[in-house]
């Protein structure tokens, strides 16, 4: 059985960030529904291969690019670089507490 890939998701307009840095900033929504588009694109690209029918052309690696400028791209990336390790230090120091540290 075949799943429907749901529409594509927008890109945010220049209009819709203010650049203040939310926590949840509209190109994180953006960043997040394009990511499970993609894993989503890539389960049916799977199921088309194994069953060896030819790809269409919406759902191939090339046409599920984002558009995303890549200067946001990478302040993006960064963004969620150091919320991750600032939650990797939350989480250590947490677990270093529990031991009596």
């Amino acid at each position: 059985m075949m799943r429907t890939l749901p529409p594509k998701p927008e890109p945010p307009s220049n209009d819709d960030c203010c650049l203040s840095g939310c926590e949840f900033c509209v190109w994180d929504l953006y960043d997040d529904d394009m990511r499970e588009y993609q894993k989503q694109a890539g389960v049916i690209r799977d199921a088309f291969e194994a069953l060896g029918k030819p790809v269409p052309t919406c759902i191939r690696p090339e046409s599920l690019r984002d558009a995303v400028d890549p200067t946001m791209r990478a302040f993006l990336d960064l963004e969620r670089e150091m919320a991750m390790r600032i939650q990797q230090e939350a989480d250590e120091h947490s677990d270093g507490s529990k031991d009596g540290s």
